[in-house]
């Protein structure tokens, strides 16, 4: 990881690369507040200092803009419905105001690979810690400790979820409604291309790995299966893999995961109540029909 220098130009600023000298990401505003990688990845060190926690992969995106650091827990493990899950903390940050400096809570399910992020009742897709590079921005950073703890919390409460999902019987014709029904929330009809992604997470709900289609922790599979590995297209398209991570992580792929478990549960001040029985009863039926009608024409 390159620590690079702010350097002035007439009316604006930038990162410039240390070893190639190449600019990082687009010039900002003057107003700016941006750390260098050196303060990003001490300020990280420093609010996870004493909890045993460690750093796992560091890493920058988009042409160096962007930069992330995966945290280990020491508690990191958790078996529910036969499979395993490691929890991870990512810090994400931009230096050219692409993006807040903020923090999200990942669960990995191991058999899979796949990703979700923990927010319950947090339709963002993103923890509440986020700050703004304005005045002040590193001063705020200095209240990153409470929030971690806060963060442990929310895994509490999204390690409920999964295991009321993983007792709650789902069928394959509910599953498939269910996927059709979330996909189509605002549509009076299908297209294709929804129709499609409908069957493909009812394939991975019936035979995706770790999943035998029976419970909706399997159909919560499906789901972050298809949008951790799939939604971007095929592996035979130019930068695939890249394109995937991306949407997966920070993108589209992420948002889709944290809607989908989001429309699953009732929550209540970021504790789970219980499944979101009503709503899950609209999707099917809605699914139900918009697939019937897309059949019928």
């Amino acid at each position: 990881m390159q620590t690079g220098k702010l350097t002035k130009v007439p009316g604006f600023k930038a990162f410039v690369a240390s070893d190639d000298k190449l600019l990082c990401g687009k010039p900002m505003a003057e107003t700016y507040q941006a750390l260098s990688n050196a303060e990003f990845w001490d300020t990280a060190n420093e609010a996870l200092e004493g909890t045993g926690a460690v750093v796992e992969s560091a890493g920058t995106i988009m042409d160096r803009s962007r930069r992330f650091l995966t945290i280990k827990l020491a508690d990191d493990k958790r078996e529910i419905g036969g499979r395993k899950f490691l929890h991870r903390i990512s810090f994400v940050d931009s230096i050219d105001g692409t993006t807040h400096f903020y923090a999200v809570n990942t669960s990995v399910c191991v058999v899979c690979a796949n990703t979700a992020r923990m927010v319950m009742g947090d339709m963002a897709g993103e923890f509440r810690f986020k700050l703004k590079h304005t005045k002040g921005f590193r001063a705020k950073i200095e209240g990153m400790n409470a929030q971690i703890e806060s963060m442990l919390g929310v895994r509490a409460e999204f390690e409920s979820a999964l295991e009321i999902a993983a007792s709650e019987p789902l069928v394959e014709d509910n599953a498939r409604n269910l996927f059709a029904g979330w996909l189509g929330t605002d549509a009076t009809k299908l297209s294709t291309r929804a129709v499609n992604t409908a069957e493909r997470l009812t394939a991975l709900y019936r035979g995706g790995a770790g999943n035998k289609g029976k419970t909706l922790l399997d159909g919560v599979s499906a789901v972050t299966d298809f949008y951790s590995h799939e939604s971007s297209g095929g592996e035979d398209k130019e930068g695939f893999r890249v394109k995937q991570e991306l949407s997966s992580e920070f993108g589209a792929g992420a948002r889709a995961k944290t809607d989908f478990l989001s429309a699953l549960f009732l929550t209540e001040k970021g504790k789970v109540r219980g499944l979101n029985r009503n709503g899950i009863t609209e999707m099917q039926n809605r699914g139900s029909k918009l697939l019937a009608d897309y059949a019928a024409n």
